[in-house]
């Protein structure tokens, strides 16, 4: 099937929506290696780990590895019930279709109102923060003053001029970039681990009783839930992945276990190698902690990391906008959003979406960055997203156990739409409560203010939509639900 012809129901350059069965996307474009380094991408290896060591490390000091090792378990529960939903409705919206399709389409707005906080600044904050890194790096070693912006903007361009040219180039790219970051980053834990500082390697982070506080554990779990982040970022691609409904479960479960792996060996090896015992050291770093341990192990090659650290930041980028713009899309296509959204490029890639996604990077990168700072650009929006996650994550897995409970009530599952989805929202709800009473200090106390108006808003917005009467469009969301006609191999769905 091709992108150009009659089959897919559109035409390039059209806005017009794709009749069912067919899509105005590239179909058939990514292989299950693309849609599992999309998620791992999306995740972050390298920026992961360098952009929350030490925030996590000043939470709960040693037992930054047990913070990672808590949101694994949480993530891949959330992550094994978004397996239920995607299997069902491989569909460019998302979340957005899921809750749409399985609990109302007003929740589905909702579930849409609070993504906007959530991947269309993901790689956004992810630049920033790399600009600031390096404009750290380059002053305090070369006493050379390179603005933190000038780095934003030039890695936008390189992302969205990939992004652009087609979700085969840059999901290709996102294959050779995860490969080398994850290489560079589990290399550096390795030596950490074999060649420690003060405190040696021990298993003493992982022992809950070495934590500062249990506040700042719990408030280290759910900003580890953001750096787990990403792994749904495979949904979206639904449209434009061989054989959806079976490799889009095993890319989001899969992508979850190896770096739920990555994350407590790399954290294990960096505060290893930085020292047990001078953990306080770490938190406070005005280096990176990665670029620094680095540094104390491996000498002058250090900027190996750092160029690991700048590679990753391109692929999260990337992967960001590669999910987002097909959010964009896919709320066009349904009326929700404004339908030049669905305009596509010569390469079947949705241009006008692409060009939102660039402005909202622009302004908010720049303007948020310029206001507070890039570093705690990074932190405070950080955290707002991770509550919006929460929030997604949690409706998600109600509308799986809604829906098997209903719709498909033969395949109820007590462990896989039971067990799963419920267990894991309570874990949220609590883990979310316990971050916040007490409230956190610092510009971080910005963070639940932010999402808490921005949550009110939304159900303000959905609520006025309701009172209108005129609500034709929002049912329309659920048409977004693209069902593609099974591939081989694969059962047709209801």
């Amino acid at each position: 099937m091709d992108a150009q012809g009659s089959a897919t129901g559109g035409q390039l350059g059209s806005s017009q929506p794709a009749e069912p069965g067919a899509t105005q996307l590239k179909p058939e474009a990514l292989s299950l290696l693309d849609v599992i380094m999309q998620a791992i991408t999306h995740i972050g290896p390298a920026i992961g780990i360098a952009t929350s060591i030490a925030f996590i490390a000043s939470l709960t000091g040693i037992t930054s590895p047990l913070a990672y090792l808590f949101a694994f378990l949480l993530v891949l529960a959330i992550a094994i019930s978004l397996t239920q939903l995607a299997k069902n409705f491989p569909s460019a919206g998302g979340y957005y279709t899921y809750i749409s399709r399985t609990i109302h389409p007003r929740a589905g707005l909702l579930t849409a109102w609070i993504f906007f906080l959530y991947d269309p600044l993901g790689g956004t904050i992810n630049m920033a923060f790399m600009g600031f890194i390096l404009q750290g790096l380059l002053k305090g070693r070369y006493n050379v003053n390179f603005p933190w912006w000038i780095t934003f903007l030039i890695l936008l361009a390189i992302v969205t001029t990939l992004i652009y040219f087609g979700v085969q180039l840059s999901t290709r790219t996102l294959v050779v970039l995860g490969l080398l970051e994850i290489g560079i980053i589990l290399a550096l834990a390795l030596t950490g681990l074999v060649q420690p500082g003060p405190g040696g390697t021990t298993l003493h982070p992982f022992n809950p009783a070495n934590s500062i506080s249990g506040t700042g554990l719990y408030l280290a779990i759910i900003f580890s839930i953001l750096t787990f982040s990403g792994f749904e970022s495979v949904a979206p691609l639904a449209e434009e992945t061989r054989h959806p409904r079976r490799n889009l479960p095993i890319a989001i479960v899969g992508s979850v276990v190896f770096m739920g792996v990555f994350f407590v060996i790399a954290s294990w090896g960096i505060v290893s190698g930085f020292g047990t015992n001078t953990i306080g050291a770490l938190a406070t770093a005005t280096q990176n902690p990665a670029v620094v341990v680095a540094e104390k192990l491996w000498t002058g090659a250090y900027w190996i990391v750092v160029l690991a650290i700048l590679n990753s930041a391109i692929a999260v980028a990337i992967a960001s906008a590669n999910s987002s713009t097909r959010v964009f899309f896919a709320m066009g296509r349904s009326g929700s959003l404004p339908k030049q959204l669905t305009k596509l490029s010569p390469h079947a890639t949705p241009v006008n979406a692409i060009i939102l996604q660039t402005i909202i990077s622009l302004v908010f990168g720049l303007g948020v960055g310029a206001w507070i700072g890039a570093d705690q650009e990074f932190y405070v929006t950080g955290t707002f997203i991770a509550l919006g996650l929460i929030f997604i994550y949690g409706i998600g897995n109600i509308g799986v156990t809604r829906y098997y409970a209903s719709e498909r009530r033969s395949e109820f599952n007590v462990f896989l739409h039971g067990i799963f989805p419920i267990g894991s929202l309570l874990i949220l709800l609590w883990v979310g409560y316990k971050s916040l009473v007490p409230f956190p200090t610092g510009d971080v106390k910005w963070s639940p203010i932010i999402f808490g108006v921005w949550l009110v808003v939304g159900i303000i917005f959905v609520w006025a939509i309701s009172r209108t009467g005129r609500e034709e469009w929002l049912v329309k969301s659920t048409e977004s639900m693209y069902e593609r006609r099974p591939g081989a191999g694969e059962a047709p769905h209801a």
